[in-house]
């Protein structure tokens, strides 16, 4: 599997700071892209969180500061990004097998990366809530506050449905 798992990409009371930001901020179901977007909860069960600027900001310098790193695992320039988004899955929340790019000349700039990191830990504020990356053989990777996971945006992929407690995260897309 060729995935980047920086493990302490953010600090415990960084993930803390956020996760509180989250609990003030507005949610909203998650959509899906299929002929246009829309909310589908048969295959996407999550929300979007708004929150405040400050804290977009600082995990928009966070994430800046791995993004050549990246580049240099995957070879790739990277040079901007679609901009850090908030997500939060509450008991039985999933995402169904996906892939993070858009249909033939759906985007301008086509993500090539994608970037997950994790705000909380399996076994503490959650159960189940895995990320499964396909391609060739199948990896979980169990949710780890702080942990930084980026892969390839065609590889197929999915969050496994949460069993217990909120499952946080920050998501972007590395261009």
């Amino acid at each position: 599997m060729t995935c980047l798992i920086l493990p302490e990409f953010l600090g415990i009371a960084e993930c803390v700071r956020v996760r509180t930001a989250m609990d003030r901020g507005c949610l909203s179901c998650a959509e899906i892209y299929a002929d246009g977007y829309r909310v589908d909860e048969d295959i996407r069960r999550t929300f979007d969180v708004e929150v405040e600027d400050a804290v977009v900001e600082d995990v928009q310098r966070a994430i800046d500061t791995a993004r050549a790193e990246v580049a240099q695992f995957f070879d790739i320039p990277l040079t901007v990004d679609e901009g850090p988004g908030f997500l939060r899955y509450t008991c039985g929340g999933f995402y169904l097998e996906h892939r993070d790019v858009a249909p033939e000349g759906g985007e301008e700039f086509p993500r090539r990366i994608s970037v997950v990191v994790f705000l909380c830990t399996a076994g503490e504020e959650c159960e189940g809530g895995s990320l499964r990356l396909y391609s060739p053989e199948t990896v979980d990777i169990a949710p780890r506050a702080g942990m930084l996971v980026a892969f390839p945006s065609e590889t197929p992929h999915e969050v496994l449905p949460v069993t217990a407690g909120v499952r946080d995260a920050i998501v972007d897309w590395l261009y």
